[in-house]
């Protein structure tokens, strides 16, 4: 063991951290972010700054958003809903309260946003008639405290809003009057907000109300309350928005506004604005949910708009959410991205093609007890000639549900059978990364969805990976991790050398090498300081035993995971050391090494080892830290690193200074960005053999760097 392990042991866990969050491959596996419809969102957005809702950065925002729980009364499938006993004479008196001319569907752009950082500053708004129904955020009576921007948007702009400028529209210089709502979202915080009536004047803002909402619950308002809308509902998770009609389909209810209503509202509307009596049921109640009858033919020539629209009309129907205009219209972001004439089709549409149904209540259908679950496992890493077993654990306390697994992306046709169970295969024509997903439906809850992703690599291995380094003491001793992947155990040997190296002229080789393997725990696994101290057979075994009696090795069966090789000096003593992974068993297989270690001048760089075995090139990404260890506690790091790939032959195959100086993007895609653009990376193809990664600083630098090899599929 490290003699003075106990005292450098909050170093070492300190460097277990850093290791670990800057190993890319540490991120596999975890539950995938997976909404409503089925599609998987990536990871949480970030706003840096105030963001309009008609840009691709919005679009990049929302996209990767859940917009309410995915058992929201918005979210919810309402397809499989039984009619209301009185759809037909509900529809007939919808129709009725319209003039001749208004009988069909209309799409109004009306409703946008912007989206704000967590830290966007607060300004103090004045509610001028519904203070008291009004979330004030921090504000006194009766002002509210919101996150309004300089560009915020206001109600039909730019879309309905002609020649004016936002400035004057946020003005209303022309004294349009109309609604006028305002929506801020804020996804880091979770939370969003909105106005009625909301104008700039030369005092400041003002409105004559506003309500906050929580991305991420069911709540509703108090009873009673309206909002930015008369039956006291959100308006920001019902408009259908640019990048979703262009993905295909609205994956959401809709707002409906008709011209009257009752007086009464239903789930998950909590205000009524009517005086027709509650009794008058044929009249809709605030929180009536409609949809578009399955048997609507939806054209083939319409718009991509309209048919995403329509796709969600009859999936998760629209919400009675207004009773003004004398229309029965949905809103749409007024996004002025939408090509001329996007929705007029919908004009066409009557009335009677709509359906009412009965809805389901703060406890029932998905927000009931009993919702399944599903996991679909741990990711894989599989070689191109295995087939990998799709294995999903399935709670259904209700039981009644349909399985099934679907490949989502990857780069060629996989061959997937028993797709319908919990347990199906796939087997491969061509090695890159597969995802497949895998739902479970009992027909009333949201359907449960996880994701798994399959690595399938080529015919090629990293056979041996190595790192040689300059070993001090403390946090500067050499740390090495690396990953292995899979589904089964596999076995290694790790080498630490130093005596070895004098011969291939390396001056002040570490005289006495020690070797301890931890687990990405931190807990250790084993430990050597003279290889013939313990496991000498096995060693023996290996073909690998050490050249010196005085240098270390492990042999490990290993279960698929992160481990960390610490190499030191015995009696604190420090020099040039090598520490070594080598494949042992052809199960699962190594996919990193990353090592941290003093990157000096000379014969003192930081060099990194690689032997490729197999038959096919393997894509390797190849990266070189320094700026980024400083946030993890690491004193010394080098400030420029700069990288080198050479073959077997000494000749050079690749360099990188810094990482966005080429292969920016594909560095970005596949996920390997260095966090500081001073660092250094470069993917490349290589064949079968021998490679050597070289890590200098700029200028003849010195100081702690991180190399890592990551083999991609």
């Amino acid at each position: 063991m490290i003699s003075d392990f106990p005292r450098v042991m909050s170093e070492i866990r300190r460097l277990f951290l850093a290791i670990g969050i800057l190993l890319l491959a540490t991120r596999d596996g975890g539950a995938e972010r997976i909404n409503q419809e089925g599609r998987i969102l990536g990871p949480a957005p970030q706003v840096a700054r105030s963001t309009l809702f008609n840009t691709p950065e919005a679009d990049a925002v929302v996209s990767a958003m859940q917009i309410m729980p995915v058992t929201n009364p918005w979210n919810e499938d309402i397809s499989l809903r039984p009619r209301l006993a009185n759809s037909d004479a509900m529809i007939a008196q919808i129709i009725s309260d319209l003039s001749p001319t208004r009988q069909t569907l209309r799409a109004f752009y009306e409703m946008n946003y912007v989206l704000v950082p967590n830290n966007q500053p607060r300004l103090t708004i004045p509610f001028l008639d519904y203070p008291d129904e009004s979330d004030l955020d921090g504000g006194t009576f009766p002002n509210g405290n919101y996150p309004i921007t300089p560009n915020m948007p206001i109600e039909s702009w730019p879309k309905g809003t002609g020649s004016l400028s936002l400035s004057q529209w946020q003005m209303d210089v022309n004294n349009n009057g109309g609604d006028r709502h305002g929506i801020m979202v804020a996804p880091g915080l979770g939370s969003f907000w909105e106005t009625w009536q909301m104008k700039l004047t030369q005092s400041g803002w003002q409105a004559s109300n506003g309500a906050k909402f929580d991305l991420n619950s069911n709540n509703l308002r108090p009873l009673g309350w309206t909002s930015g809308d008369a039956a006291g509902l959100p308006m920001f998770p019902a408009v259908p928005r640019f990048d979703e009609c262009e993905r295909g389909m609205v994956e959401h209810a809709m707002r409906l506004a008709v011209a009257k209503t009752r007086r009464e509202y239903i789930y998950p509307a909590v205000h009524d604005a009517s005086s027709i009596p509650a009794s008058s049921t044929n009249y809709p109640a605030m929180g009536q949910r409609l949809r578009l009858k399955s048997s609507f033919v939806i054209p083939s020539n319409w718009t991509t708009g309209e048919k995403a629209i329509l796709l969600g009309l009859k999936k998760y129907g629209a919400i009675v959410a207004d009773n003004s205009g004398g229309f029965f219209s949905i809103s749409v972001a007024p996004d002025d991205r939408w090509p001329a004439n996007c929705f007029d089709h919908l004009a066409t549409i009557s009335i009677d093609n709509f359906e009412v149904i009965q809805t389901t209540g703060p406890t029932e259908g998905p927000r009931s007890p009993g919702a399944p679950t599903v996991d679909a496992g741990p990711d894989q890493v599989i070689g191109i000639d295995d087939s990998a077993t799709l294995s999903a654990v399935i709670s259904a306390p209700n039981g009644g549900t349909t399985i099934n697994w679907r490949l989502c992306s990857g780069p060629a046709a996989v061959q997937l059978t028993n797709s319908n169970s919990a347990t199906a295969n796939a087997s491969f024509t061509a090695p890159g990364s597969y995802t497949f997903m895998v739902s479970v439906t009992d027909n009333i809850h949201a359907v449960a969805y996880d994701a798994v992703i399959i690595k399938v690599m080529p015919h090629v291995r990293m056979a041996n990976i190595s790192t040689r380094a300059a070993v001090g003491t403390a946090q500067n001793v050499a740390i090495a991790g690396f990953i292995v992947n899979g589904n089964s155990p596999k076995t290694v040997m790790v080498r630490a050398l130093g005596p070895s190296l004098t011969p291939f002229g390396v001056a002040g080789a570490l005289a006495d090498p020690m070797l301890d393997l931890r687990n990405s725990a931190g807990n250790q696994i084993a430990a050597n300081d003279n290889w013939k101290d313990s496991q000498e057979q096995a060693v023996v075994d290996t073909g690998l035993a050490p050249g010196n009696d005085s240098e270390s090795a492990i042999v490990a069966t290993l279960t698929p995971g992160n481990y960390t090789a610490i190499m030191s000096g015995k009696d604190n003593t420090t020099g040039m050391g090598l520490v070594e992974v080598y494949e042992l068993d052809s199960t699962s297989r190594l996919l990193n090494i990353s090592t941290r270690g003093f990157a000096g001048g000379g014969d003192n760089a930081l060099i990194a080892g690689l032997i490729l075995s197999g038959t096919d090139n393997g894509t390797i990404c190849f990266r070189a830290l320094g700026p980024s260890l400083a946030s993890f506690g690491v004193q010394g790091v080098i400030a420029d690193p700069r990288l080198d790939l050479f073959n077997a032959q000494g000749t050079k195959v690749g360099a990188n200074n810094n990482w966005k100086d080429s292969q920016q993007s594909i560095i970005q895609s596949a996920g390997f960005a260095p966090r500081n653009d001073t660092e250094s990376a470069l993917l490349t193809d290589l064949a079968p053999g021998n490679y050597t990664a070289i890590v200098s600083g700029i200028g003849g630098a010195t100081g702690v760097a991180l190399v890592e090899a990551y083999h991609l599929p």
